[in-house]
C-alpha cells in the first residue's frame, strides 16, 4: 500500500470502523534500517489523532531481523515498566497491503534534547542529567523478566554467562551466512579472534542493542519512550554500553573528569544495574564493529538483487562495510589505526582489548 492520504484514510476507516480523514502524512527522515511514517488524522469530526506506521524499505531492511520480531518486542514490553510506545496492531492482509507493516502509538516528544550537543560548558550539567536518565531507563531494560514475556522465543538468547559473548558472535556469523553475497575473510578471522577474548557476563538479560542520542524519545529531560529495538538480544548487559551514541560523554571541570563512561556505569549500578566493566564494554565495542560489517553487507545484499534499493543502502553496503572491516583489521594488528581525529575513543578501546 502506498501511504497516500486517500489510501490511509480508507484503511483507517476500515480498521477503526468509522470515517477517517487524513490531515498529514510525514516520513521520518532519520534512520536507514526501516521506514517510520507519522500519520495525523481525524475521525468523526473529532480532534486530531496520531499514529506511527513502521515497515521495511521496498528493497528490504538493512537489519536482517524480521519486522514481526520488532513488533513482538514492542507488544511484550508494553506489559513491562520499560517506557515504549504501545504496539496497536500488525497488518499483512493482502486486501490492504502488499507489504507488511505494523502500527503503534505515537508518543509526544523528540529524539533531540535541546542543547545536549551544544559544546558550551554551560550545558555540561544537562549532559550529565540526560546520561543519568538514560542509565536509569537502561537499568529497567536489563531488569525485564524476559522469560515471562517470552522474548527468548524470538531473540538470540545466551545459554549461560560463560558463553554469552561467544553465542552472540556465533549468531552474527550465522546471520551473515544467511544472506552472504561474497566472502569477507576479515569477518571470519575476527570471529575467532574475538571468541578467544570473550568475557564472562555478569548476568543474562534483555539488551536493547542500539542506544543513545537519536534512538530514544524525550519530553524535556525525561526519556518517555525507548525506540529502535531491531538489534535486541538476550545476553551480556555490557553490550548495551558499546553503542551509547554520546550518552556517556567525558566532561571535565577545572581539569578534573567529573563524568565519563566509568561514571555512567557506576551510576547505572547504583540504580539497580548489573556489574558491568569498562573492559567488557570495550570488547563489545569490537563486537559492534563485527555487527557493522554484517549489517552493512545486508545493505549490499539489498542492492545486489532488487530494483528498489536506495542510495543510502548502497552507501551503507560500501562505506560502512569498509569502516567495519578496517576496525576489525586494526584490532587484530593487520592495519594502522583509523584516523585518530575520526574515532579516537574507539581506537583506545581496540588497543585495550587487543592487549
Amino acid at each position: 500500500m502506498q501511504f497516500t492520504n486517500s489510501n490511509v484514510a480508507a484503511y483507517l476507516s476500515h480498521k477503526l470502523g468509522k470515517p477517517c480523514e487524513v490531515v498529514e502524512i510525514e516520513k521520518f527522515g532519520r534512520g536507514s534500517s526501516r521506514e517510520t511514517w507519522f500519520m495525523t488524522f481525524k475521525s468523526g469530526g473529532g480532534a486530531e489523532e496520531h499514529l506511527v506506521f513502521r515497515r521495511d524499505p521496498p528493497a528490504g531492511s538493512t537489519d536482517p531481523s524480521p519486522l514481526s520480531q520488532e513488533y513482538f518486542i514492542y507488544e511484550r514490553l508494553g506489559r513491562s515498566q520499560v517506557p515504549v510506545a504501545k504496539a496497536l496492531w500488525w497488518e499483512e492482509d493482502p486486501k490492504w497491503t502488499d507489504q507488511a507493516f505494523y502500527v503503534r502509538q505515537h508518543i509526544e516528544g523528540s529524539w533531540n534534547v535541546a542543547n545536549y550537543s551544544n559544546p558550551s560548558p554551560e550545558f555540561d550539567d544537562l549532559r550529565i542529567r540526560i546520561s543519568k536518565e538514560h542509565m536509569r531507563k537502561l537499568a529497567l531494560v536489563h531488569a525485564v523478566d524476559w522469560k515471562a514475556l517470552e522474548l527468548d522465543t524470538v531473540l538470540t538468547t545466551a545459554p549461560s554467562v560463560e558463553t554469552s559473548a561467544v553465542n552472540y558472535i556465533d549468531s552474527l556469523q550465522t546471520t551473515f551466512e544467511g544472506f552472504r553475497v561474497e566472502p569477507i575473510p576479515v569477518l571470519l578471522e575476527a570471529v575467532e579472534w574475538l571468541k578467544a577474548r570473550a568475557p564472562v557476563a555478569p548476568k543474562i538479560c534483555l539488551c536493547k542493542g542500539t542506544n543513545g542520542l537519536g534512538e530514544e524519545i524525550f519530553r524535556g529531560e525525561e526519556l518517555v519512550a525507548m525506540s529502535d529495538w531491531e538489534e535486541a538480544q538476550i545476553g551480556d548487559p555490557a553490550a548495551d554500553f558499546a553503542f551509547l551514541q554520546d550518552f556517556a560523554p567525558t566532561i571535565k571541570k577545572d581539569g578534573e573528569v567529573v563524568w565519563s563512561l566509568q561514571h555512567a556505569i557506576d551510576y547505572y549500578r547504583s540504580v539497580g544495574g548489573a556489574d558491568v566493566t569498562v573492559a567488557s564494554v570495550q570488547f563489545y565495542g569490537l563486537v559492534r564493529a563485527l555487527k557493522m560489517v554484517v549489517f552493512a553487507h545486508q545493505a549490499a545484499a539489498c542492492v545486489h538483487s532488487p530494483d528498489e534499493a536506495t542510495i543510502r543502502q548502497a552507501w551503507t553496503g560500501t562505506e560502512v562495510l569498509h569502516l567495519g572491516k578496517h576496525i576489525l583489521a586494526f584490532a587484530m594488528g593487520w592495519m594502522p589505526p583509523i584516523d585518530p581525529n575520526y574515532m579516537s575513543e574507539l581506537n583506545a578501546s581496540v588497543e585495550s582489548v587487543a592487549a
